[in-house]
């Protein structure tokens, strides 16, 4: 931070981030918000410093491909990162500790560093040097390395679908992710890189997966079914709906699942906090609504379930029962 900072800020500015690594990791208990208000109210340091994080997206602009910004954006959608990187990596933005440096070496930086990526909330269609074409979803990052024996995509973070091309050297379609290689044996599926797992839905023909711990492990995942997998195991195979890849469309399909589940993915397509109070957690939702606009989704659940929207922020919202 360029302006001077005094102790007493910079202690206001650490208690902000603990205040959000601790929203990100969870649901909050009506004492921790009550707690969170208190601290809010009890000093201007502390309304300076609330407002540092929630203004955090525009001072880091200027940072190498907006690595500050994507990583803000991280710790606010991925509900699976724990506390403790959540609030490292904030403080680091917030310049109250480490440097920027080690943010630009992390999985955040690496992904910033692919050959195509998306912001939170963005959604990307390229067409690839063979004639294949490629979507990436929301806060998604993937790296290229085609080369004479191989078409190899290396998905780094977030989650892709993939239309094949036929290829004039029948060069094999590769997918990498931390958890196993991914060889396509038609036309069009999709992968999605969760914290330590990932997910396969193949729409046309099928998709061979080697897993990373255990290469003799091999399956075949026919067309219509998606899969789950670990570096050491594979899930059992289920059939695919049309929310597995409605999200190509623009859209977020769902049937009868819990709201829980539902808030999950919303955030995934906004920034700031977006969490569903237990009292609500169990509703079920049934739908089609389109992602483009989380606010009026959001507007939508509340007309249709028993649920209130409290907005305690621009970047924090919270849904519970009416």
């Amino acid at each position: 931070m360029h302006e001077q900072v005094s102790d007493q800020q910079k202690q206001a500015l650490k208690m902000a981030a603990h205040w959000f690594a601790t929203l990100c990791a969870g649901e909050i208990t009506p004492q921790q918000s009550s707690k969170w208000l208190q601290w809010y109210q009890q000093h201007e340091d502390h309304r300076w410093a609330w407002q540092r994080v929630e203004s955090l997206r525009g001072q880091l602009k200027s940072m190498p491909g907006h690595l500050g910004y994507q990583t803000l954006n991280q710790a606010h959608q991925n509900a699976q990162l724990t506390r403790r990187r959540v609030l490292k990596s904030l403080l680091v933005l917030l310049g109250v500790g480490g440097t920027s440096w080690q943010l630009w070496q992390s999985p955040t930086g690496v992904g910033l560093r692919s050959d195509y990526h998306t912001g939170t909330g963005e959604q990307r269609l390229v067409r690839l040097d063979d004639g294949s074409q490629l979507q990436l979803n929301t806060a998604s990052a993937v790296q290229i390395a085609f080369n004479t024996q191989q078409r190899l995509l290396h998905l780094n973070q977030g989650e892709i679908a993939i239309t094949t091309a036929k290829d004039a050297q029948q060069r094999p379609f590769l997918v990498a992710t931390r958890e196993g290689m991914l060889r396509a044996l038609g036309t069009e599926f999709s992968v999605r890189q969760w914290e330590n797992q990932t997910q396969l839905a193949v729409q046309k023909h099928a998709v061979e997966v080697t897993l990373n711990a255990d290469p003799q492990q091999i399956l075949r995942v026919p067309e219509g079914q998606t899969l789950r997998f670990s570096a050491q195991a594979f899930e059992p195979l289920r059939a695919l709906t049309p929310g597995d890849i409605s999200w190509t469309s623009g859209l977020l399909s769902v049937s009868n699942r819990r709201l829980a589940e539902v808030i999950a993915e919303v955030a995934r397509y906004r920034h700031g906090i977006l969490s569903c109070d237990a009292s609500a957690a169990d509703l079920r939702v049934s739908g089609t609504f389109p992602l483009q606009d989380t606010d009026r989704l959001l507007r939508v659940l509340a007309q249709t379930l028993p649920i209130k929207i409290q907005t305690m922020s621009r970047y924090w919202v919270k849904v519970s029962a009416a």
